[in-house]
Formats: structure tokens, sequence, C-alpha cells
């Protein structure tokens, strides 16, 4: 009976044995002899061009693939390209389907993800020149008369947006700290928002030596700044008003001699088509100056249709509203006028004949003498008269 029983036994664990591979067979096997696979293929971006960089958000696609079963014999997730097809590198987001090609002698049954999303931003460089921050208040009978940094200059790589977005780089200690000699300090960088992350810093900490004297004085300097490029044709740079426009600096006389004015970093408005409000950082002109009150400048720029001018001199002034004109005196007879107009315009100036007429109006006047403004009338269409010289005539009654 034990004979029998263990000859049982073993007939149902062979049985389970060829039930698994039949089901195997036809879990994985077709009736034409094919089968599937996946594999876990990495995502090629293409090349990209010096400069520029993608966020990454997908690195690999899984692929399933289906054919005979000696076309997966030597077959690796390397043979199978998984690709993005960028028509032009741009900076923006971008969602794109990703495209296969399997090797010869299989087919692709499915994959996932079908898209990807990813930015492309350029990488840019930008250099600072690190400032010393202090943690704590430096006490009135000293000042910092200077910091010198080795190196002076500081080189970040990253980002466009991130690394245009800096206001500065800064090393930050405590003045007993920074009294006691050199330190190597780290550079840390911040933007509107605070410390900034994630961008390369080449040399990341500097050779920090601060030098403090006693003796303060202060100055009062005007703010300056360079506006640089040309706006696209048709439009021009207006007015630039600078808010404030003096600000005043702290510092030994040593260090005072010779500051004259504040210059912002020049503002390029190459390819800008409307006005400009910028926010620019108040930098010092040595690190042994204090800017004191505000450190930041709001500059705003316009940017106005072009305009054309041209002055016409010996304008004749007619005198209106008296009886008889010839019994009056105008003294000058004429003036200078300065106009304006769009640069678009497709009339030309004809300088022979200003487009518009000068005039007094000496109605209802009683006085034999009397002073008057000189206006203006019949002003071409898009003609703007911005001065007149002289702005006023004196009309003189001859009768009495």
């Amino acid at each position: 009976m034990s004979d029998r029983a263990a000859r049982t036994r073993w007939f149902m664990r062979a049985a389970s044995v060829v039930f698994a591979f039949m089901l195997w067979y036809f879990v994985t096997w077709d009736s034409t002899g094919r089968e599937k696979r996946k594999y876990l293929v990495q995502l090629d971006y293409g090349n990209i061009p010096e400069g520029y960089s993608i966020s990454q958000t997908l690195r690999n696609v899984e692929v399933e693939l289906e054919g005979r079963p000696e076309a997966f014999a030597f077959l690796s997730a390397g043979n199978i390209r998984a690709t993005v097809e960028m028509s032009s590198w741009r900076p923006g987001k971008y969602s794109l389907p990703i495209q296969l090609t399997p090797p010869s002698g299989v087919s692709v049954a499915g994959y996932n993800p079908n898209l990807v999303e990813f930015e492309v931003f350029r990488m840019i460089e930008r250099s600072f020149r690190p400032v010393l921050v202090l943690s704590d208040d430096v006490p009135d009978s000293l000042t910092l008369a200077s910091v010198d940094m080795l190196p002076e200059e500081v080189t970040v790589k990253g980002p466009e947006a991130a690394v245009m977005a800096l206001r500065r780089a800064e090393t930050r200690g405590a003045v007993r700290e920074m009294a006691g000699g050199t330190r190597e300090m780290p550079v840390i960088l911040t933007d509107e928002n605070g410390d900034v992350s994630g961008l390369e810093i080449e040399p990341a900490a500097v050779s920090v030596t601060a030098h403090f004297l006693r003796a303060l004085q202060e100055a009062r300097v005007p703010v300056r700044v360079e506006i640089t490029g040309e706006p696209p044709e048709g439009l021009e740079v207006g007015a630039v008003v600078l808010s404030p426009d003096h600000v005043t600096l702290r510092a030994s006389s040593e260090a005072l001699l010779g500051v004259t004015d504040i210059t912002l970093n020049p503002i390029d408005v190459s390819g800008h088509t409307e006005s400009m409000n910028i926010d620019v950082p108040l930098e010092a002109p040595s690190q042994a100056v204090a800017i004191l009150g505000s450190t930041h400048v709001n500059v705003q720029v316009e940017l106005r249709d072009a305009v054309e001018t041209r002055t016409y001199a010996g304008v004749p002034v007619v005198l209106e509203g008296v009886g008889d004109a010839g019994s009056w005196s105008v003294s000058p007879r004429s003036a200078n006028v300065t106009i304006e107009r769009a640069a678009a315009s497709d009339v030309p100036f004809v300088p022979e004949e200003p487009p518009f007429e000068l005039y007094v109006d000496a109605t209802n006047v009683v006085a034999s003498q009397i002073t008057l403004p000189v206006m203006v009338r019949n002003a071409d269409a898009g003609v703007s008269v911005i001065r007149i010289e002289p702005p006023q005539v004196t009309i003189t009654d001859l009768k009495k």
C-alpha cells in the first residue's frame, strides 16, 4: 500500500509539472509560434546643442516587442531605439510623441508612455563680484574700509532664467569673525526670494579679508544708468526715470574720494517693444562704501513710436482780433518753431512751407501795449509743436 501511495504522489507531481509547462506555453506562445517580450529602453533626446539643456523627466520607456523565438536570441534593450524628434531647439515646454525603431524580425506590440513632457532651456554663464554681508551691525566707531577677495570674481553657470534672476553673490560673516584676519568663505547666491541653490559656482568659496577703520562720512550722489542696444524699427527710447535718483553713501573720506555718482548696470532695450519697468540692485563703488536706505533703484524706460524733429526759423506771427492790423506793431514779428511727428510718416517735411501757422489773438485788448502768447493753428495731422522761441511777442498800438 505504501508503494502504491508513493507512486500516486510521484504521478501527481509529474502531472503538475506538465500542466505548468503547458500553461506557460499557451500564455507566451500564440498559434503562429510568436512570442512577446518586454524591455526597458533608454529614451534618446538626440544631440542637444551646445549651450542648451533639458529637464529629463523621463529617462526610460517600457517597450513590448513581438516576434518569433529565434528573433529574440541575441536581442537586448540596447538594440531598440526610442527617440524624441525635435524640429528646432528653442527654449520652452514640449509634449512630444516617442518614436520607436525596433530591430528587424520583431515588431512593436506596445510601449508606455507614448508621450514625453520636458522643458528646454539655455545654459549660460554670468560673472559676479561677491560682496561681504555682515550678520551683525558694525559699531558706530568703525567702518568697513575695504574687503579683499581672492578671486575677485566667481562664475555662475545654469539655466538662463535662474541665472538672470540672480541679484548678487554674497559671503557672510560676523564683525568679530571678520576682524580676526583672512577667512575662507562659501559663496551664496541670492535672488528676490532669498538664497538660491542648484547652480554651479566656480569657485564655490573665496578667501575674504575685511579691513575696518574709524571716522565715517556721508555723501549724497546721483544715480545714473546707461541704456544700450536699439529697440525694433519704428520705436525709440523716450524718458528714463530713476527712483530714487540720488542715494546717500557712508564711508571714510579716503573711500569717498572721487566718488561722484553711482552707475547701475546697463539696461539693454534690444528686442523690446513695450516700455520697461525694472528693479535694479544698487552696487557700491567699493566694499568700503555703504549705501544708506534703499538697496535697489526702480528704472522706468519709455519705449515710444520713433519721431523726427525739425526746426523752422523765422516763421511769421500773424496778428488777429484787431480792426486795423496795420496800426499795430508786433515784436518780434517771427519765431523759431521746433516740431515733431512719427518717423514712419510717408509725407516728407518741406522746409519752405511750415505745416502750421503762428498767430496772436488780440481780441478785447484795450491796452496800448501788451505781451501775448504765440499760438499755433492749422497744423498737419500728426505734427506736434514742442518748442516756440520766443514763446511770447509784444504788440503795440501805434495810434496811441
